[in-house]
């Protein structure tokens, strides 16, 4: 009973307490604001910088494997068994000669009649598909030690230049968020503390007529959940209506392309909200325990 008491005398302190401050929870609410709407962006590029690059691995995780010309039919069987084997190989097809001189005829278009009578100098091939196309250097690598496989062709540079490109974006992406979310609790922590500190001879009384640790730092902690419920409620109202507005206008039209990288509104509402109230909320009370166990010692 005496913990259900103190739930809700917390609980009604620390609504009275958010009113009573009101100056100090403007500002905390509004630095936490700030905070969700540039981590939203921030974040809302990464995510479709991420997406595109995702996109642009499924167009380059092809490895052509040309053949050598005296290779025997039986062989080709093998080689395609041995590609299949490979780790990270999604799948390998065979193409044929007359199937390779047909795909150049389409290439060359008008001109595809020069090829006539040029099956014969094709050579016998393997297209495969790649799991990773960051590990596509050890998968030709592999398939190179493999005999009568003449020649592997691939996007290297490409490759190289995509695999590099997902792990910057990833790892900035990751530090701007840390940068961010520490920045903002050390905000949210300094406000509080203010609140805290205009506050302390009320704790210390309260600590002296031997009130517990739990019934002084819940109201703090009670403001810090209001507070960052607060925040990241308008900053999801502004985010919400911000990317309705990108999503509608990149959505059927000219740079429809670009919509082809952006998540539902439905899907976004969804996870930027659910992230938010976590976020907001997160800070908030641990914002509200940091900086008020410092007077919890009289």
């Amino acid at each position: 009973m005496n913990s259900v008491r103190v739930f809700f005398s917390s609980v009604k302190e620390g609504i009275v307490g958010v009113w009573r401050n009101m100056s100090m929870g403007i500002a905390s609410v509004v630095s936490i604001c700030s905070m969700l709407l540039i981590l939203g962006g921030i974040t809302f590029g990464v995510f479709t910088a991420n997406r595109v690059v995702e996109d642009m691995k499924t167009k380059v995780d092809q490895i052509d494997i040309l053949l050598t010309p005296e290779v025997t039919s039986i062989r080709v069987a093998e080689i395609g068994k041995e590609l299949k084997s490979i780790s990270n190989v999604k799948e390998a097809r065979y193409i044929s000669k007359s199937e390779a001189l047909e795909k150049m005829k389409v290439q060359w278009k008008e001109n595809a009649f020069l090829l006539d009578g040029m099956e014969s100098a094709l050579p016998e091939s393997y297209e495969i598909k790649v799991l990773d196309i960051e590990k596509s250097n050890d998968v030709a690598s592999s398939i190179s030690q493999i005999k009568d496989v003449e020649k592997v062709v691939y996007y290297k540079d490409i490759v190289d230049k995509i695999t590099k490109i997902s792990q910057i974006v990833k790892y900035v992406g990751l530090s701007l968020v840390g940068v961010l979310l520490l920045v903002s609790f050390f905000i949210m922590t300094i406000t509080i503390k203010l609140t805290v500190i205009a506050r302390r001879k009320e704790i210390s009384i309260k600590k002296y007529i031997g009130a517990t640790n739990a019934s002084i730092t819940g109201p703090f902690i009670v403001e810090g959940m209001i507070l960052g419920l607060f925040g990241a409620g308008i900053s999801f109202g502004i985010m919400y209506f911000v990317y309705r507005y990108i999503f509608n206008t990149f959505s059927g039209t000219i740079g429809g392309f670009i919509g082809n990288y952006l998540l539902p509104i439905n899907e976004f509402s969804l996870y930027v909200g659910l992230a938010y109230i976590a976020i907001g909320v997160g800070i908030g009370v641990l914002a509200s325990i940091f900086s008020s166990r410092k007077y919890m010692k009289v």
